[in-house]
This record gives C-alpha cells, structure tokens and sequence, in this order.
C-alpha cells in the first residue's frame, strides 16, 4: 500500500458551461474500488509518469461559472514543474478546457436531444485513466455480465493492484504492464478470468517492448488512432470504441453498437425491444453526425442517472444484471 500524507492545492476555472458531477462521474460505469465519488467531490489515484499521486477535486462553483479545487497528494516530492504537467494531463482527460459550445448551438432545439442537453448542460467526455489502464478495463468488460466483470476486477486489483491511501480514502491504482508481463498464466486463471489471461499479459508485453506513445495517439486524427489501435492484441470494435471516445476524446465516432448496448439504445431511441445495430448506427450518425459519441452519452448517462438516483426501471435492470 501506498501512503500519500503529502498534499498541495490549487483552483482552477474550467471553460464554461463545465457541469462537474455529470462530468467526473458516469454512472453507466461499473462499480469499482478505482475512485470514490460524493456529489460535488470526486478522489482517484493517477499513475503518471512512474510516480502514484492522489487526486481529490472538489467543485467550488456552479455550470456556467465552474471552479474547481484540485489537491494533490504525493510521497515525497512535488516540484513546480510536475505540478503544472499534472494539471495539464487532467486538463486533458478531462476537458476542463475543451470548448463544445457548438454542440450546444446545433441541438439545443433537437427535438430528441434537447430535453437532455437542458438536463445535463455542460456535461463532457472523460476518462481518469491512462490509455493503459482503459485498456484493461476494456478487456475486463469482453464478453461478460456487469456482475462478472466487477467480480474480476476486484479480484485482479487485489492481487495485483497498487493500493493508495490519501485524504481518508483507500483505492486502487492499476498495475504496472511489467509487473502484468512477470504475472504467471496459472496465478492469473485461478482469478478465474478466463481467456482474458493472455490478453493481460500480451497487451502489457506490447505496452512494454513497443512503448505504445499515448501522446501521438491523442494527435493522430480518429481513423488513424483506430487503426494503430486495432494493432493491439485482443483489441476489437467495441474496446476501440471505447479507448476512441473515452481516452483520446473523439465525439465524431460511432460505427459499433456491443449487444447488451443495443438493447438499451432500442429501448432509448426507438422505443422498441430490438433494433438492427445497423439502423441505430446510421440513424446517430445522421442526427448528430461528427458530435454523434457526445450525443450518445447524453442519452446513454441519464437513465443511469435515474437509476443512481433510486428509479425503479426494470427492463434497465435486466440488461445490467449487477
């Protein structure tokens, strides 16, 4: 475990409308002891580069006046220098500077999704881990319930997790790829996670002998990314999906629709037990076109919400099976 007693603190002012809550916080996310949330207040570890920080933000002002209060705590040093370079991976991950006003100009009169624009106004994309650390949990999600994936991994990150304690909280910090590589094949399926063993350890031989460069991959435009993506081991459509919206923060992208999400997007936009995945993929990309990811997760994120906030939705419920 690792202790973190050292703290500094800063405030910064996002650009607005920066909804804070429905930013950090997705609730279609399934439960895991990698963050804590509290309304208005969010803590999470950071590895960056090679050293474990924690991460508590707290939000100060209001949607169209947004101010946050950042601490971080650390082990033994924090110089200027990484203070500022952590602040401005955050600022990355999680959009405190991206302007997508013009999301709001084009469907605030959108007769499907202006009754959640005005819901969720000023809600972004977001992701507090690295595009390692969404990788592995891309691939905890393969082809499993809620429930198993949770079970996995809670069961992964105990044994080969870091665990950080800072501002009275305890949570869990992803493996380093070399520490995965080292892992034996007979340790890892008695987690009982099944195929995924080769995934974990192939993915983070890769991460270590090819030094896959998060920083080009943010640069690169949305095919190429997926391209270079699609190389990794065990990456299909719907992890690359996942690492294209929430780790490099494309919205112009939706082209795959996984099966327990196309029984929720039937229900979400058509009302219907069962669309093709072909007809929900054009029918979003024809509505919301190159915004068409942040659309989705408007929708998608607010019946979660509903859920969160204690409504009973049966069919919901079926599809989540936690």
């Amino acid at each position: 475990m690792i202790v973190l007693n050292n703290k500094k603190t800063l405030v910064i002012e996002p650009k607005p409308p920066y909804n804070f809550n429905a930013t950090i916080f997705k609730p279609s996310h399934y439960p895991d002891p990698l963050s804590k949330y509290e309304a208005g207040k969010y803590w999470f570890p950071m590895r960056f580069k090679n050293k474990v920080y924690g991460i508590k933000m707290e939000s100060l002002g209001t949607i169209n006046k947004p101010k946050i209060k950042i601490s971080i705590s650390y082990k033994s040093n924090l110089s200027k220098n990484e203070m500022k370079e952590i602040i401005d991976e955050l600022d990355y991950r999680l959009e405190f500077n991206r302007d997508i006003s013009e999301f709001f100009r084009r469907f605030k009169n959108d007769k499907v999704l202006s009754p959640f624009i005005e819901k969720w106004y000023g809600m972004h994309g977001s992701c507090t881990h690295d595009l390692y650390g969404l990788l592995m949990v891309g691939v905890f999600l393969q082809n499993a319930t809620v429930r198993r994936t949770v079970q996995m991994t809670e069961a992964m990150l105990k044994k080969y997790g870091t665990k950080v304690m800072f501002d009275g909280k305890e949570v869990y910090e992803f493996w380093k790829p070399e520490k995965m590589i080292k892992a034996s094949e007979t340790d890892l399926k008695a987690l009982k996670v099944g195929y995924r063993t080769k995934l974990f350890i192939k993915l983070s031989e890769t991460f270590v002998k090819e030094g896959i460069d998060e920083s080009k991959l943010r640069k690169m435009p949305v095919e190429d990314a997926k391209k270079e993506l699609m190389k990794l081991y065990g990456v299909g459509p719907e992890t690359a999906r996942i690492l294209l919206h929430e780790a490099l923060h494309h919205y112009d992208i939706f082209e795959h629709v996984s099966p327990w999400q196309q029984k929720i997007y039937s229900k979400l936009l058509f009302n219907k037990k069962l669309v093709p995945t072909e007809k929900i993929i054009e029918y979003v990309n024809s509505h919301w076109g190159e915004w068409s990811a942040l659309a989705t997760n408007y929708i998608w994120e607010d019946i979660f919400w509903r859920r969160k906030h204690g409504e009973n939705i049966p069919w919901l419920e079926k599809e989540i099976r936690l």
